[in-house]
């Protein structure tokens, strides 16, 4: 059975998006995120993108900026759609250092929206160019989806790419957000050993 390449390319485009023009200004409740998340980024039969579980785990663990009563802001949807974003290439703690970072350094509601709107500009010319990108790695190497063979050696090139291409990113978020809470324990070590 034979795999057009093009076509699952074409069809892996990732084309849902929750641009920042399409979060209310007015703050919501946890219920209406959710359902705000699934209507611009959830599909049939995929995983919800935010849970109940995962808004407490992300608010526990210090990702987004603490709570005031039952309502998030704008920033905190802002927040959770970087994580979001970032949880398929990041760990957990990577990202809370490129949070930790970016807030450290004063970019907030304003600036996140910025960044988004950025990259979703972006997006289809960095999708057209991955997707000529793979036609030419599988002409240049001759390779075809004919066989299960076939189709299992073009899947480890895949996460060989994969690979490589989230090595650059964690490189990225450790070069540039340096880890300000290890930062701070250091400088406590180093207070404590001078009294």
């Amino acid at each position: 059975m034979a795999i057009d390449a093009q076509m699952l390319l074409k069809h892996s485009e990732k084309n849902k998006a929750l641009h920042p023009d399409d979060i209310p200004a007015l703050d919501l409740y946890m219920d209406q995120i959710i359902a705000l998340m699934h209507a611009y980024l959830g599909g049939e039969g995929e995983r919800e993108p935010l849970t109940r579980t995962m808004i407490h785990n992300y608010s526990k663990a210090g990702l987004i900026s603490p709570v005031k009563g039952k309502k998030y802001s704008k920033e905190h949807i802002l927040q959770m759609l970087v994580i979001y974003s970032l949880k398929h290439t990041l760990s957990i703690a990577q990202i809370k250092r490129v949070l930790n970072g970016v807030s450290a350094c004063g970019v907030h509601e304003k600036e996140l929206a910025q960044c988004f709107e950025m990259q979703l500009a972006r997006r289809d010319a960095i999708t057209q160019e991955m997707t000529d990108y793979m036609m030419r790695i599988m002409q240049k190497t001759d390779m075809k989806l004919d066989t299960p063979e076939d189709t299992l050696s073009f899947l480890l090139t895949l996460t060989d790419i994969t690979d490589t291409l989230s090595n650059f990113a964690a490189a990225i978020a450790e070069q540039g957000f340096p880890d300000l809470e290890a930062a701070k324990k250091k400088e406590k070590r180093k207070e404590k050993k001078e009294t």
